[in-house]
C-alpha cells in the first residue's frame, strides 16, 4: 500500500501541478469530473435497492400495479442514467483528447525553449522520453488521474450507502469483509509496485528501440543504409531491444499471474462466506428473499468500493510517480540566467572575449582555453583551424547557447550575462554546419518567426544564389520542402539546402552574422560565389566566417587560427602567410583547389 509519506511527497505536488494546468486551460473540466463522481457514486444504488422491492412484491402481495410501477421506475432511472453516461463519455473524451494534445504541446514548447545545453545531454533526452511515456500509456495522463479521483470519490459514496445497508441488516459481516479487503489490497499493492518497477526498466529500452526503428522508416537514410549494407546491422539492433522488451514483459506476466491467482482465491472465499451466511439467514426467516438479494449486492458493492478506493489510492500513487517525470522535465532549472538590460540601441556592436575557457557539461577536458579576442564593429573575422580545434564551440559561446566556465564575453563593454537573452539572440544570424530545414514551404523556412516581407525574401534568396531556382518552381516560394506531407514537395541537393539556410540568415537582417561552415557541401567555385554575394550584402555588419576552406579568408579583415582550443595565430591573410605557421601550412595544402578553380 502506498505510504502516507509517498502520497504527500509525490502525489499531492503532482496533482497540484496538473490541476493548475486543467484550471488554466479548461476549468469546466473540474465541474465535469465532479458531476461524474456523483453519477458513478449514486447510479449503482438504483439496481441495488429497487430489485429488493420487486422481489418482495413478487413473493408477497403480488400487486400488479405496484410491480409495474416499480419496474417502470427502475427502467426509467436506468434509461436516464444511460443517456447521462453517453453525454458524459462524449464530453469527457473531448476534454481528455484536448489535454493529451495540450500536454504534448507544452512538452514540445519546453523542449524548444529550455537551455540549449540540455538538448545535447543524454540524461535530459532520457528524461524527455520518460516525460512523454509518463503522461501517455504509462499513466493515462490527466484522464488517468481524473479516473483515479473519480473512482475514489464514487467509491466513498458507494461505501457509505452500502455500509448503512449492511449495518442495518447484518453488522458482523463488516469485519469479515474488511479482513478480505485488507488482504486483497496487500496483494494489489505488491502488484502495483512490481508493475512500476518493470515499466521503468522499459523506458531506456524503448527510447533506443524507437531511435533504431525510426531509422528503418526514415527514407532520408535510405541511400546510406543500402550502399553501406547497414540494414542487417540496424535490424540486429532493433531485434536486440525487442528481445530485451520481451524478456521484461515475460518476467512481468509471470509475476502478474501469481498476484492474479492470489486475488482470485480471496474473491472465492468472499463469495462463499456471503452466500453461505446470508443463505442460512434467509432460510431461518431472519431476512426476506429481496433483502437477501440486496445484501448480496450491497456486500459485494461494499467490498468492491472499499477495494476500489484503496486500489485507486495505490494506483494514483503509481500514476503520479510516472507523471512526476513530466513535471520534472517541465521544471528543469535554467542553467543560463537572463539579464535585465537591453543591448545598446545602435546599428553595429563590438564583441570581446576575455580569458574565456569552456568545457561541456559532464566532461573534464577544456574545449577552449583562455581565449581572448576583440571583434570591432563591422569587422570580417575568419575563424579557421583543424577539426576539433574549438571553432564551433567558439560560435556557440558567442551566441550564448552556452556560458563560459571561466572568463567573460562582452558586447559593447557589457557582460552578455547581464543582457536579456532574447534581445541578445536577436543580434545574431547564425548558420551552423548542422543546420535544419523543415517540411514547410520555402517561404516558411526562410522567414520562420519573423515578419514576412516579400521583397526582403526575394533579396535573401538572390544573395544565397537560389532566386532563379525558386522562381522556376511552379509554386515558387510556396513550394514545400521534402515529400513528407506533400507529394509535390521538392528535394533540394545538399548545396541548395545550405543556400536556403544562408538565405534564412540573410533575411533575419541581424547586425552580427556568423557562417559556421555552411558551405561544406559546395565546390570551391560555388562557395566563393556565396561568400562574395554574402560579403557584399553584409555591408557594415560584423561578420564571422568559420570554414575548413581558406578561400573565405580572402574576404576577411582578420583571421583567427584555432588549434586545440587556443588561438595560435591572428592576423590578416598576408601576415599569416608570411609567418609560415599553421595557417600557411593549411593554405599550401589547399592551394591546388584554388588553382583548379581558377
Amino acid at each position: 500500500m502506498i505510504t502516507k509519506v509517498k502520497l504527500f511527497s509525490t502525489a499531492l505536488p503532482v496533482l497540484k501541478y496538473f490541476g493548475a494546468i486543467v484550471w488554466r486551460y479548461r476549468p469546466s473540466y473540474v465541474f465535469l469530473v465532479a458531476g461524474n463522481m456523483l453519477l458513478r457514486g449514486l447510479a449503482p444504488f438504483v439496481n441495488m435497492v429497487m430489485p429488493k422491492f420487486i422481489i418482495d412484491e413478487l413473493l408477497g402481495q403480488q400487486r400488479t400495479s405496484v410491480l409495474v410501477g416499480l419496474v417502470a421506475a427502475m427502467l426509467g432511472a436506468n434509461f436516464v442514467i444511460y443517456l447521462i453516461n453517453n453525454l458524459r463519455d462524449y464530453w469527457m473524451n473531448q476534454a481528455n483528447l484536448f489535454f493529451d494534445l495540450k500536454l504534448e504541446e507544452l512538452i514540445g514548447q519546453q523542449a524548444m525553449e529550455m537551455d540549449f545545453e540540455y538538448t545535447e545531454d543524454p540524461a535530459v533526452l532520457t528524461q524527455l522520453q520518460r516525460a512523454k511515456t509518463g503522461v501517455s500509456w504509462y499513466s493515462g495522463g490527466i484522464a488517468g488521474i481524473s479516473n483515479n479521483l473519480t473512482a475514489i470519490v464514487a467509491g466513498f459514496i458507494q461505501l457509505a450507502g452500502t455500509l448503512y445497508i449492511i449495518l442495518v441488516l447484518s453488522p458482523w459481516l463488516i469485519g469479515v469483509l474488511l479482513a478480505i479487503v485488507i488482504l486483497s489490497m496487500f496483494v494489489t499493492s505488491k502488484s502495483k509496485r512490481a508493475h512500476v518497477r518493470f515499466m521503468k526498466e522499459l523506458v531506456d529500452v524503448n527510447r533506443r528501440f524507437s531511435y533504431y526503428f525510426g531509422l528503418l522508416k526514415n527514407f532520408r537514410y535510405g541511400k546510406d543504409i543500402r550502399l553501406y549494407d547497414a540494414a542487417d546491422m540496424l535490424l540486429t539492433r532493433v531485434d536486440q531491444y525487442i528481445n530485451e522488451d520481451w524478456v521484461t514483459e515475460r518476467n512481468w506476466i509471470a509475476v502478474w499471474n501469481r498476484f492474479t491467482v492470489m486475488l482470485t482465491s480471496l474473491s472465492s472465499v468472499q463469495r462463499a462466506v456471503l452466500y453461505g451466511y446470508l443463505g442460512l439467514q434467509a432460510l431461518a426467516g431472519a431476512i426476506t428473499i429481496g433483502e437477501f438479494q440486496m445484501m448480496i449486492n450491497a456486500a459485494q458493492a461494499f467490498v468492491q468500493s472499499l477495494s476500489r478506493i484503496l486500489e485507486q489510492i495505490i494506483d494514483i500513487g503509481k500514476n503520479t510517480e510516472f507523471m512526476n517525470e513530466y513535471k520534472a522535465f517541465m521544471e528543469y532549472p535554467s542553467v543560463k540566467k537572463s539579464g535585465t538590460q537591453n543591448p545598446l540601441a545602435q546599428t553595429g556592436h563590438k564583441l570581446e572575449l576575455r580569458n574565456v575557457s569552456f568545457k561541456y557539461p559532464g566532461r573534464d577536458e577544456l574545449v577552449l582555453k583562455k581565449v581572448s579576442l576583440q571583434i570591432p564593429v563591422g569587422q570580417r573575422l575568419a575563424v579557421v583551424g583543424p577539426n576539433g580545434a574549438g571553432k564551433t564551440t567558439f560560435v556557440k559561446l558567442l551566441a550564448r547557447l552556452y556560458d563560459p566556465v571561466e572568463g567573460e564575453i562582452l558586447l559593447d563593454d557589457q557582460d552578455i550575462r547581464q543582457l536579456d537573452l532574447d534581445e541578445y539572440a536577436n543580434l545574431f544570424a547564425v548558420v551552423f554546419q548542422d543546420f535544419k530545414l523543415l517540411s514547410f514551404s520555402v517561404r516558411d523556412n526562410v522567414v520562420l518567426g519573423y515578419k514576412q516581407d516579400d521583397n526582403e525574401l526575394t533579396q535573401a534568396l538572390h544573395t544565397a544564389g537560389l532566386a532563379d531556382k525558386i522562381a522556376a518552381l511552379p509554386r515558387g516560394v510556396d513550394t514545400t520542402l521534402y515529400k513528407t506531407f506533400d507529394d509535390d514537395g521538392i528535394e533540394f541537393s545538399g548545396g541548395e539546402r545550405q543556400k536556403l539556410a544562408i538565405a534564412r540568415a540573410v533575411y533575419k537582417n541581424s547586425p552580427i552574422v556568423i557562417l559556421d561552415e555552411p558551405t561544406a557541401a559546395l565546390d570551391p567555385v560555388a562557395e566563393y560565389e556565396v561568400y562574395r554575394h554574402f560579403d557584399q550584402l553584409v555591408g557594415e555588419k560584423t561578420a564571422i566566417y568559420v570554414s575548413h576552406r581558406l578561400s573565405s579568408c580572402r574576404f576577411a579583415d582578420k583571421i583567427a587560427v584555432f588549434d586545440q582550443g587556443e588561438i595560435v595565430e591572428y592576423g590578416s591573410h598576408d601576415e599569416l602567410l608570411a609567418n609560415s605557421g599553421l595557417y600557411a601550412q593549411m593554405w599550401e595544402a589547399q592551394a591546388q583547389w584554388y588553382v583548379k578553380a581558377g
